[in-house]
């Protein structure tokens, strides 16, 4: 019988396991936002708030590696191939998104929406997988796209299903981050909670982006990994009513489908 081994990470970079170089490296290489293309090392350096020296030094590994690439007519940077085949190879590996496509699909087609699939990152919630009906108000919102977890449905869904110490940490997070908007969204977070505890999902109506209406929910894997969905279209056809009264039974079923596939 295999023994387990609990390694606490708590310590963060005060741990003698702790690889400062390999950090800033990976910090480097998170420096390109969605519609970035070249930055320079001095726009990275801003960006990752490492000394521009340590930033030149960094980049140059990362180009010799494979992972960034070099313009010599600009002086800038853009992530390489080597980048691009990990981000591949970690999308083509996650088992439950094979398995939730089809089905993802169905209810897009169903209710003439988007439906997308997402994994969190620090605030954001990104999608690793979007499923699109042939409705002209479908959203264009694919793959890659970045979600404010403390601003959308997904994200809400998200939040509600980590530990009680996970939760409490984001949400000082969301009060560093938001500033005066925060008394704002705090009090969205609350309105959610109570849906997310007597229905399971969540539901956020022209609070994100203008005209725009989300419901979400979560799948909570044995081995703590989660994945978020979400139902999204235009509110103007999607009303909270449709959201809570039609969609969600069946994003919840979807998502209690998924779970006992993917435990199979």
């Amino acid at each position: 019988m295999g023994r387990t081994t609990n390694i606490d990470f708590s310590e963060g970079a005060e741990s003698d396991r702790y690889v400062t170089a390999l950090s800033r490296g990976l910090k480097i290489l998170a420096a390109w936002k969605e519609n970035d293309s070249w930055l320079s090392n001095s726009e990275i350096s801003i960006r990752t708030g490492l000394p521009k020296p340590t930033v030149a030094r960094l980049t140059y590994t990362l180009c010799a590696d494979g992972y960034l690439r070099y313009s010599r007519q600009s002086g800038k940077y853009s992530p390489g191939n080597s980048v691009y085949i990990m981000g591949i190879n970690f999308l083509t590996g996650i088992k439950v998104r094979k398995i939730a496509r089809p089905y993802m699909q169905e209810l897009a087609d169903q209710f003439k929406a988007s439906v997308s699939m997402g994994i969190n990152d620090g605030l954001s919630m990104v999608y690793i997988e979007n499923c699109h009906s042939d409705s002209p108000l479908t959203l264009g919102l694919d793959v890659g796209a970045r979600l404010p977890l403390a601003k959308t449905a997904m994200g809400h869904s998200y939040l509600f299903a980590l530990p009680e110490d996970d939760q409490s940490k984001l949400m000082r997070d969301f009060e560093n981050c938001y500033g005066e908007e925060w008394n704002r969204i705090k009090e969205s977070i609350a309105i959610s909670r109570n849906q997310w505890k007597s229905l399971g999902f969540t539901t956020i109506v022209r609070e994100w982006q203008g005209d725009i209406s989300g419901i979400g929910a979560t799948l909570s894997l044995n081995d703590g990994l989660r994945y978020s969905f979400n139902v999204g279209g235009l509110a103007s056809g999607l009303s909270r009513e449709h959201l809570v009264n039609d969609i969600g039974p069946r994003l919840i079923r979807m998502v209690n489908i998924l779970d006992s596939l993917v435990k199979s």
